[in-house]
């Protein structure tokens, strides 16, 4: 019936189904306008005692008809229906475990639920003019969920509250006239009460022993977060991103022993509390534009502890000084630092060998970087940044398949660090090529591996086999270049700007399309991109003012079932460029050369996994990189 144009049924439609258990009337992905194609403009007729599940997206009636008989319906869904009050007084619906009425922007009330005593999930999401919730509620005793997501009008909840023994899952999201709380049941798990008008959390909080998650994000009227909130020893995850009033972190908030994760993005907290450091299952640390308006900036204590972290953020928090300590955090594996005031990173960051990722976009005073491990590189508009030592190490982990290098807009860079860092980019995209099509078991990840990196220039690498001015590269491909050991093609290409200046450069693609023909004669295209920058590196648009250089490749860019690909005829580079949530060609910067490299399988090692370049002689020789011109 999805794909069926607009009906209007008959009212006695349904008349000879006397025992119909069944009925739905839904919106399908087909129909974008999200309206039931299925129309009752004169009503049903037909008595449905029976029924055990009953869907009426969009439902036009204000209320449950009373042809319907709930009596053994076990589950009722009518989201974005026109009901305004489901039904008056008592109904025994002691079968029923599911209401959805999610998106009925009409309901005002809900209805009297005394008699649906084995409800377990009631939705009232987007409800936004409901205005009450029926006392009711204290008979649901096995009542585990409760959304009340952007509820907007909804002002308060009965006092009844804490009768709700089995309510695990409560969600006031968006329920922005609600000030205060009563008691909460004590065995809520998942909490959430982000965006609400709430000034305070009740003492009765510490109660909550089994609570796992508790959501203050947008609590904008929050003035502190007690400090009995200490005493949730089942507590893990714990947000407070912009209660723009929280101005500290309770002292005791290292006792939060089973906390994984905590959010405190765009608060006024200026200091970590020294018990942080008794926190040891937490994982990810969010202090993301804690910025405070004094010299002095965000402060970090001398000690850190936290032998779990993996991910920790220190945006844009006015960080003058960096502490030792961060070098002590051994598993940590997303770092950053972007957008602070410090001049040095600590050399001791090299012993984190777990580190994947390090961000220091837009860090300004900062001139030269320490001796790293290798990973990815995130540092945009470092415009003083100098010197880079860069630690060159085999890439012999096969967990992390996935390396990224930016120094977009760092102009004062010096050309030989520069190099080693290209070098060992270059290196890694055979080794994730090699990687790809030797280990069948990576072809089952999500996470498909790549190599880039973007740094200010003009000139393509020598190591590229094929070079060229202009966005079009015409090249006759050597013997035997489609053999075993081929695994993909290496891309190139200098953008330069077209108007003095670009304003979004945050999802640029670097598109080519490549044209050969088979010894049969059939034409084969394979088309190929890598992003920049790519996915997961969640930072504003940039600008750039000068030409740059930007490498990488597309595994997916590789010629398949094409028989024996001749060699003797031209074959065709196109490089072009797109941009945009939404890609499209872009006319503000256009390719100004670019280079193809044929990539061959690197041997991998028996013990260890660790690569060495193995080369033959009926393949193409790689060149080695030996200038690289900034500008």
């Amino acid at each position: 019936m999805s794909r069926t144009e607009y009906i209007d049924l008959n009212p006695c439609a349904f008349a000879n189904m006397r025992n119909l258990r069944y009925l739905e009337f839904y919106c399908s992905n087909y129909n974008e306008k999200k309206e039931n194609k299925v129309h009752v403009s004169k009503g049903l007729d037909s008595v449905f005692n029976e029924l055990r599940y009953l869907h009426w997206y969009g439902c036009p009636f204000k209320s449950l008809q009373s042809n319907v008989n709930p009596k053994h319906l076990a589950i009722l869904r009518m989201q974005d229906s026109n009901v305004e009050q489901l039904w008056n007084g008592v109904m025994q619906l002691v079968n029923l475990k599911e209401i959805d009425l999610s998106g009925s922007k009409h309901l005002i009330s809900c209805p009297d639920l005394s008699g649906a005593r084995n409800l377990k999930r009631l939705n009232l999401c987007h409800c936004t003019s409901l205005l009450e919730i029926s006392s009711s509620l204290q008979y649901l005793s096995k009542l585990d969920s409760l959304s009340l997501y952007e509820c907007k009008s909804l002002k308060g909840l009965p006092d009844c509250f804490s009768g709700l023994k089995s309510l695990r899952f409560l969600n006031m999201f968006g329920c922005s006239y609600l000030k205060m709380l009563p008691e909460m049941p004590c065995y809520i798990e998942y909490f959430f009460l982000s965006k609400t008008a709430i000034e305070e959390l009740s003492p009765a909080f510490e109660n909550l022993s089994k609570l796992v998650e508790l959501s203050l994000q947008e609590c904008s009227r929050l003035k502190s977060l007690p400090s009995n909130i200490c005493k949730l020893k089942s507590l893990e995850r714990l947000s407070l991103s912009n209660c723009s009033k929280i101005d500290k972190l309770p002292d005791e908030i290292g006792t939060l022993e089973s906390l994984k994760k905590l959010d405190v993005v765009e608060t006024v907290i200026r200091e970590v509390p020294l018990s942080v450091v008794h926190l040891n299952n937490l994982e990810r640390l969010s202090f993301q534009r804690c910025k405070i308006q004094d010299t002095m900036g965000f402060l970090l204590p001398p000690s850190l502890g936290l032998c779990s972290l993996k991910n920790l953020n220190l945006t844009d928090c006015g960080i003058t000084e960096i502490p030792d300590s961060l070098g002590h955090l051994s598993q940590l594996r997303r770092l950053y630092l972007g957008s602070n005031n410090f001049e040095i990173i600590p050399a001791n960051i090299i012993n984190l060998f777990n580190l994947e990722f390090l961000d220091i976009s837009y860090c300004q005073r900062l001139r030269f970087l320490p001796r790293l491990p290798s990973v990815s590189i995130n540092a945009v508009n470092c415009i003083l940044l100098e010197v880079l030592p860069f630690l060159s190490v085999p890439y012999t982990n096969t967990q992390y398949i996935r390396f990224y290098v930016s120094f977009a807009n760092c102009f004062k860079l010096y050309q030989i660090g520069l190099k080693d860092i290209v070098e060992n980019v270059l290196q890694k995209l055979e080794s994730l090529a090699t990687l790809w099509t030797k280990q069948p078991y990576l072809k089952h990840v999500k996470k498909l591996p790549w190599a880039s990196i973007c740094y200010p220039g003009s000139e393509i690498p020598e190591w590229f086999n094929f070079r060229s001015t202009g966005s079009l590269i015409i090249e006759e491909l050597p013997p035997c270049w489609n053999n075993n050991r081929f695994v993909g093609f290496a891309l190139c290409a200098v953008m330069q700007i077209q108007h003095h200046r670009i304003a979004n450069l945050w999802d640029l693609y670097i598109c080519c399309e490549c044209n050969f023909k088979s010894k049969d004669g059939r034409c084969h295209t394979v088309r190929g991109h890598f992003r920049y920058p790519p996915y997961g590196c969640v930072k504003p648009p940039y600008s750039v003012e000068s030409d740059h250089v930007y490498i990488g490749s597309d595994h997916l860019m590789y010629p398949r079932d094409t028989g024996d690909l001749c060699y003797n005829n031209p074959v065709t580079f196109q490089f072009y460029l797109k941009a945009g949530p939404v890609p499209r060609r872009i006319e503000c910067c256009y390719v100004k050369s670019c280079g193809v490299r044929l990539m061959y399988a690197q041997d991998l090692g028996k013990s260890n996994g660790s690569f060495s370049i193995g080369e033959r002689e009926d393949e193409p020789q790689p060149k080695r990189l030996k200038s690289i011109q900034l500008l």
